[in-house]
Parts: C-alpha cells; sequence; structure tokens
C-alpha cells in the first residue's frame, strides 16, 4: 500500500435511464476531488450509470435492459478518459450486460486506473429481494492489486456477509470499498456508518463505503456515505446530502495496528467448518 493514500466517496444523486447526465456528473466530481484533495482514488456509488431498479415491471425491465451496457462500452470508455485525463483511479458501479445472453444483467463494479484501462470488475454475488428478476449473481471475490494499494470491492449486500469480506483480507486487501444503493426502507441510516466501522475493525484494513442519495420509482436513498480506518474509526461520514467525502489511508497505521493484533494468524478456521457447507 502506497505510504498515504487520498480516497474521495462521492455521493451523489443518479438520474434514471441517463447514463450521459450520470457519466458528466461523475467528472465534475473527480475534477472537483482532484482539484480539492489531489485525490489518488474516487469512488461512485452502486449503478451509477443509469439507476436503481423497481420492483418486477415488463415495460420498466425492457427499458432498463435497453439502456445497459457491456464491459467495455460507453460508459466505461468514458471512465477510461476520465480516468487517464486526471490521473486517478476511479471506481463506480453500473449496469452490465451479459456478454453473450440477451436481457441478461450484472450488477457490476469497475476499477479504472490512472492509464486509462479497465483494471478490474467485480460482479455483486449476493442478489437481494426484488433484485433478483433483474441481476445474475456472480461468482467474482478477486482482489485487485495497485500502485495505491490492493483494494477488494462489495456491492450493497455483499457486503452484509462477513465471510467475503475476510476473505479479501486474506487475499491481501488492504482497502475495501463498499459500493451501495441503500434505501430508506430497508434499514436506519447510521447502520451504514457502524457496518462500515465493523468491516474495517474485524479485518484491520480501511474500509469505504459510498452511498447514493434521491429517488428512483419510488424508492429513496439515505446517503451516510463513511470511511473507516483498520481501528474501526470514522475518518469521515456523511449525513444525507450531496457531497464528497474524503478520507487519508495512511499504510503505517494498517501496519501498527496488524502489529498490534494478528487477527490472521490467530485465525481457527478448523472451527468454522459450518460456514462451507449448504442449508
Amino acid at each position: 500500500m502506497k505510504d498515504k493514500v487520498v480516497v474521495a466517496a462521492v455521493q451523489m444523486d443518479v438520474v434514471l435511464y441517463d447514463m450521459k447526465a450520470n457519466l458528466q456528473y461523475i467528472e465534475r466530481s473527480v475534477k472537483e476531488a482532484k482539484e480539492e484533495q489531489n485525490a489518488d482514488l474516487v469512488v461512485f456509488p452502486e449503478l451509477a450509470n443509469i439507476g436503481y431498479i423497481r420492483g418486477r415491471n415488463k415495460e420498466f425491465g425492457c427499458n432498463y435492459i435497453k439502456v445497459s451496457e457491456k464491459v467495455p462500452g460507453e460508459f466505461t470508455d468514458g471512465l477510461c478518459e476520465i480516468a487517464k485525463n486526471y490521473g486517478v483511479y476511479l471506481i463506480s458501479g453500473m449496469t452490465e450486460a451479459h456478454p453473450k445472453i440477451a436481457a441478461t444483467l450484472y450488477n457490476s463494479a469497475v476499477l479504472v486506473t490512472p492509464k486509462g484501462e479497465i483494471a478490474g470488475v467485480h460482479r455483486k454475488a449476493h442478489i437481494p429481494g426484488y433484485e433478483k428478476h433483474y441481476f445474475i449473481p456472480a461468482n467474482t471475490n478477486e482482489v485487485f492489486e495497485t500502485e495505491i494499494g490492493t483494494i477488494g470491492i462489495g456491492i450493497c449486500y455483499d457486503n452484509q456477509f462477513a465471510e467475503l469480506t475476510r476473505s479479501y483480507a486474506l487475499k491481501g486487501a488492504e482497502i475495501l470499498v463498499m459500493l451501495w444503493n441503500m434505501p430508506n426502507f430497508s434499514n436506519q441510516p447510521q447502520m451504514l456508518h457502524r457496518l462500515t466501522s465493523t468491516r474495517a475493525f474485524e479485518n484491520r484494513f480501511y474500509a469505504v463505503s459510498c452511498n447514493r442519495i434521491g429517488e428512483n420509482g419510488g424508492i429513496s436513498f439515505f446517503g451516510h456515505s463513511a470511511i473507516a480506518n483498520p481501528l474501526g474509526e470514522l475518518i469521515s461520514a456523511a449525513a444525507d446530502e450531496e457531497t464528497i467525502l474524503y478520507g487519508v489511508l495512511e499504510r503505517d497505521l494498517l501496519l501498527a495496528e496488524r502489529a498490534q493484533m494478528s487477527i490472521f494468524r490467530d485465525r481457527r478456521p478448523e472451527l468454522y467448518g459450518e460456514l462451507t457447507k449448504p442449508l
């Protein structure tokens, strides 16, 4: 991990179906984050390209599928251009069309380098509720080695499974990036602050949560994005406003906390067999 990494989490509204408008907002936010804090990594919410889904609906589903894209595509090409122009890493959620099967979607997150290259894609593995009518679950659980550190990515419901985020830590993750479309009806907003702290503390790494705000199809989103250090302390936290959160991630703190509490050495995997058994 780089000695100091400046992270920006962009808590934004997302315009339904309008990829170009959302991409323009992304570019403005990257410009601001670079000019104000010289950010190394800028993070955007889940499904930041075309917005969130709604309950099972044929007409909506048809329209939503029609504006979804493959990777690479126009949206990721735009992200690559922005990342290269401003010399930053970008992580953004997006609706991804299956490369071969028509009308089949992944809920994905793409990592782009300052060279304007796609370094990796995480596809949501845990699909809740009515999202099952729109997205198929994937099996990705890789971490991505970059010049600023090794990054694991979780998308919304993924992050409620400590097994997945611990697997990232065991694969070398130093930074966990969690993208959300957490709605008001599902949880109390402060829960996102607590969960971000917990994921950071239990793995002694940095955790970044980026949730959206605004409304899609009668569903509103509560924001409360946060950045936590390996002690589980919140470096930065938002309420429900449109904002950019900043945090400085320091390598020495991560090393010191892992030296102090050797949680990986002290694991007892022989006791955890129930975790891998199906119900």
